[in-house]
């Protein structure tokens, strides 16, 4: 079976268990995939991880918190004016903060030196006008900073956005020590045997609405909702900080 439909069916069956609330028999999983007649011998083999098996199937996720209890979890992004740290600057952050039952967004654009191209424009969906009325990278990163402290960051393609964002920070006198896990790290160790890892390919094999545009919080978003699938595919019971998951 392909790799990719492997997991999306078995998306598909988790999202009837968080619909439902409770336990579900084999067959009724059956029913969320379209299957009739005899249904174990094909949904038994599609349940991962996040999956309690036993007369019923259940969620890992209602017995254990994601993120752990003693760890703190920031998940990262920027939009950036190209792919080049030094010739290149960043034009928005983006950090959703995890500890206990505390969130706390943060996002800001941020007025770049020079505008971004047109291609950038309209990946971004950013104007100009926007951007012109937006503070400077170094009163964001000021703000931004203090919701990084003592937690683990999770980014999708790490090296790209610590490439634009430790130099930034170290310019202010700002030090980065945080400990880092790459999101695309533990999906191929997760999801193994599929083609792509970027997020709009994570997004497909778990049935996320496809990307509009590529904005710093949405995309922090869309990568916190695959981490949370992905951490229960690797913790499957026995749960772990995600810095241990990621080393």
């Amino acid at each position: 079976m392909d790799p990719a439909f492997r997991y999306r069916m078995a998306t598909r069956m988790a999202r009837r268990l968080r619909a439902e609330g409770r336990p579900l028999p084999l067959p009724a999983l059956g029913e969320a995939l379209g299957l009739r007649g005899p249904v174990a011998p094909v949904v038994a083999p599609l349940l991962d991880g996040r999956f309690i098996r036993g007369e019923e199937v259940g969620l890992w996720e209602w017995r254990y918190p994601f993120p752990h209890p003693e760890e703190a979890v920031v998940v990262l992004d920027l939009e950036t004016t190209g792919l080049a740290p030094g010739l290149n600057e960043i034009i928005e952050v983006a950090l959703v903060r995890l500890e206990g039952e505390r969130r706390v967004a943060f996002q800001s654009l941020a007025r770049p030196r020079r505008p971004p191209s047109p291609f950038i424009q309209r990946l971004t969906g950013i104007t100009l006008e926007e951007l012109e009325k937006a503070p400077p990278l170094e009163e964001v990163l000021f703000r931004a900073y203090p919701l990084l402290e003592g937690a683990t960051l999770v980014i999708q393609n790490a090296s790209f956005d610590l490439g634009f964002l430790r130099p930034a920070l170290g310019e202010l006198g700002l030090e980065l020590e945080n400990p880092v896990v790459d999101s695309i790290r533990l999906s191929k160790r997760a999801m193994r045997g599929l083609r792509r890892y970027g997020l709009d390919a994570l997004s497909e094999v778990l049935e996320l609405a496809p990307r509009a545009e590529h904005r710093a919080l949405l995309d922090v978003e869309r990568t916190l909702a695959v981490v949370y699938e992905v951490y229960y595919m690797l913790t499957s019971g026995s749960p772990r900080p995600l810095v241990d998951l990621g080393r």
